[in-house]
């Protein structure tokens, strides 16, 4: 394990994983206990600081896709039936069928749980039906004390952008080549996020 400087974490011993592991390990912080976070084959993996497992999780999980989130202090993800997976921090399942397809994708915050299948995207149980495309996967964004969603589709060329209550925001759609980044560029209160366009260029759109 490494840290944001790139140097390696002392005291850090796990050395292999039972199984090729299938999603990015993440970090969370549960009140005052740290928890390392990783799917390997059925299995989810959940460490402490040192490498050393801290729950036990014993039933075996078909993950899709998509990474381990923390929502609502469950460790969550899905599996390849369409199911909501969470586990609590001792090691006890739930599930929750979201009715999705095998292929489908899946963001969350600690409080918000966005899907996207097809051409249907949910946020906070409220659905959206897009139009049939070639989507990127779903992005949260939280700036000014709002939720922002995203999506792009990528075979029409058009950036989406909704808030918390599934609404569009006006203006909305624009032209673009990928997922967006929302950031706020220059501390003002209008927010600015950048696309790639044609020919490997960028482009810098301002939210008024």
């Amino acid at each position: 394990m490494y840290d944001s400087k790139g140097k390696k974490v002392s005291g850090f011993n796990f050395k292999t994983a039972e199984n090729s592991i299938l999603s990015q390990p993440r970090h969370f912080r549960v009140g005052n206990k740290d928890y390392i976070v990783f799917a390997s084959e059925e299995k989810l993996n959940v460490l402490n600081r040192k490498g050393q497992t801290r729950v036990a999780v014993n039933e075996r999980i078909e993950f899709s896709e998509n990474d381990i989130f923390l929502y609502r202090n469950k460790f969550t993800s899905t599996n390849t039936d369409g199911q909501l997976i969470q586990v609590d921090q001792k090691g006890r399942i739930s599930k929750q069928n979201l009715l999705l397809p095998e292929e489908h994708a899946l963001e969350t915050t600690s409080k918000t749980m966005v899907t996207l299948a097809d051409n249907k995207l949910t946020i906070k149980g409220r659905t959206i039906e897009l139009d049939f495309g070639d989507y990127t996967a779903p992005r949260i964004f939280y700036l000014r004390d709002k939720i922002y969603v995203s999506v792009t589709d990528l075979q029409s060329q058009k950036v989406y952008l909704f808030d918390s209550q599934a609404k569009p925001i006006p203006n909305f759609p624009v032209y673009g080549n990928s997922a967006m980044e929302l950031v706020n560029i220059d501390k003002d209160r209008k927010l600015e996020f950048v696309v790639k366009g044609d020919n490997n260029t960028v482009i810098l759109y301002q939210i008024n």
